[in-house]
């Protein structure tokens, strides 16, 4: 027997109320390590971070209340199950499109973040990024138009919308896709550059631990959650109402790992934009110039020059030594402590 509306709609607040109060925990643990640093490290506080959760945390306890007060007049107010499914699956109505007008803001707001960190990480390129910024525009456009014409077109049902409501999953997935796929390379790509140059310090570590990573800081769950979301559409299922309101509060988790993890990483976003994907490990030996021992007088044991490192704190790092020597394409601490993300 297929599962109806109705109990779709209540095991979905039950899964939703259980990872909003994750989401919860996750905003707060996020909003003291953005400060904590800024306090410790005398860094910047990363503003699109914190607009991007504040938004999340906003649009998730909004989408648990409306879908709380949904469930609510349904179980009290219509009291026979064919009433209550019969008002559960009009559309008209204001707590239907109220909660489905979150959930867009939300896939919005993720499709926004990955876009964001992806400029940054490309050295705000605009190009890079254009393609999957338009497909969320327009992905964001078809659902504002969905919004419509369940309110103002006669006779709309969810089935006679279908194909609007996979153009805007299919679009905000493969927007998505986009550009986590080219942030995540950006990231691999740097990174093994960097370890190929430091593979003898990192021999003991787990070849695993770099993808864990990249997944992580990438936020390709996201991408793959749309993907579930996509394929339950469109065979059907009566598990769509589950997911859906497990959504927005799942997407506030997976970005907040995702703003917690580019927070301890050992690099800001910015460090990735001032790098080059490709290139061999020479780019990043050090290049200093050999000067002879020096003698006082002939017989005397040579001088030996101690090597001396004196580090200034610009944009782009430089590192000199006291022969004179420079060391190429190095990021200063204090670069990386300030990098905006």
């Amino acid at each position: 027997m297929p599962i109806l509306i109705d109990t779709a709609e209540l095991a979905g607040l039950a899964a939703e109320g259980g990872l909003y109060g994750v989401f919860v925990c996750l905003f707060f643990v996020c909003g003291y390590d953005l400060v904590d640093r800024r306090i410790r490290l005398k860094s910047q506080l990363s503003w699109p971070m914190a607009l991007a959760a504040t938004l999340l945390i906003l649009l998730a306890t909004a989408r648990f209340i409306v879908d709380c007060t949904n469930i609510f007049v349904a179980f009290i107010r219509h009291d026979p199950r064919e009433a209550r499914l019969a008002y559960l699956l009009d559309v008209t109505e204001p707590l239907f499109t109220t909660k489905h007008s979150i959930f867009i803001s939300t896939l919005f707001v993720g499709d926004s973040f990955v876009n964001y960190r992806c400029w940054i990480v490309w050295g705000r390129n605009i190009w890079i990024v254009l393609p999957s910024i338009i497909l969320s525009l327009v992905s964001t456009g078809s659902g504002g138009y969905l919004m419509w014409a369940y309110t103002h077109l006669p006779n709309q049902t969810i089935p006679s919308e279908s194909h609007w409501l996979t153009v805007l999953f299919s679009l905000s997935l493969v927007a998505n896709a986009l550009a986590t796929s080219l942030l995540a390379y950006r990231i691999w790509s740097i990174d093994h550059q960097l370890m190929g140059a430091v593979d003898r310090d990192l021999a003991g570590q787990s070849r695993l631990s770099p993808i864990v990573r990249i997944v992580l800081e990438s936020g390709v769950m996201n991408a793959a959650y749309l993907l579930v979301f996509v394929m339950t559409l469109e065979f059907g299922s009566p598990a769509l109402e589950i997911i859906s309101e497990m959504a927005v509060p799942l997407t506030g988790i997976i970005f907040s790992i995702v703003i917690l993890r580019v927070g301890h990483q050992r690099h800001g976003d910015s460090f990735y934009a001032t790098q080059r994907p490709v290139g061999t490990l020479s780019e990043w030996s050090v290049k200093r110039r050999t000067v002879p021992p020096r003698a006082s007088a002939i017989g005397e044991t040579p001088t030996i020059v101690p090597l001396e490192v004196f580090v200034h704190h610009s944009h782009e790092g430089v590192v000199k030594t006291r022969d004179g020597g420079v060391l190429e394409n190095w990021e200063s601490a204090d670069s990386i402590a300030h990098a905006a993300v």
